[in-house]
């Protein structure tokens, strides 16, 4: 009986040791599994993003995430505000970013990145208004790509508008915005 008992404990200790993981040095896990931040919101450069695919939200990692998106996740809601400030930066982007299109700036990719923070897995909207379309009234033309509807925006009404419509819509929502991780975007808490 006595080796029995022996050979079980042994089992279960072992069992145990098998089950425990050595932490990391460089990688902290927040409760919802994303990573904590390497580098500052401020050392986050948006002129380096690597190619977005065309399918998909740029956070579903399923779509070869880009290194840059996956820091902006692990900034949580704090990547809004930043996002936000990078709207207005015509800052010319010289390589392939996004598929179709003639030319990219960095505010291009903030808002890019902003609306798709904000759209959940069935392509709703969390926020009413955030949408591509109805944020930058593509009306009934439906011939248009987005490359042509953010260029007409950015003709008629700038950069500068656009930045301070999403700062309004930031300054209404703050306090109630959230990581879904269900849904994986921002969603606001109902109140």
């Amino acid at each position: 009986m006595n080796k029995l008992c022996l050979t079980l404990a042994l089992f279960l200790l072992a069992s145990c040791r098998l089950g425990t993981v050595a932490p990391s040095k460089n990688l902290a896990v927040d409760p919802v599994g994303t990573p904590s931040p390497q580098r500052s919101l401020s050392e986050i450069n948006l002129a380096q993003i690597s190619a977005l695919v065309s399918k998909g939200r740029v956070q579903d990692a399923q779509y070869n995430q880009p290194p840059i998106v996956e820091e902006l996740l692990a900034h949580g809601k704090e990547s809004i505000p930043y996002l936000i400030s990078k709207l207005d930066d015509e800052t010319k982007i010289d390589r392939h970013v996004f598929d179709y299109w003639d030319e990219v700036h960095v505010g291009d990719v903030a808002l890019v990145i902003l609306s798709d923070f904000f759209t959940d897995r069935s392509s709703k909207n969390t926020i009413a208004g955030v949408g591509w379309d109805e944020f930058l009234e593509r009306g009934n033309d439906r011939n248009l790509t987005g490359e042509q509807i953010l260029r007409h925006y950015v003709v008629k009404y700038g950069r500068r508008n656009i930045k301070t419509r999403w700062q309004q819509i930031w300054e209404i929502h703050q306090e109630q915005i959230f990581w879904d991780e269900t849904e994986r975007c921002f969603n606001v808490a109902k109140m």
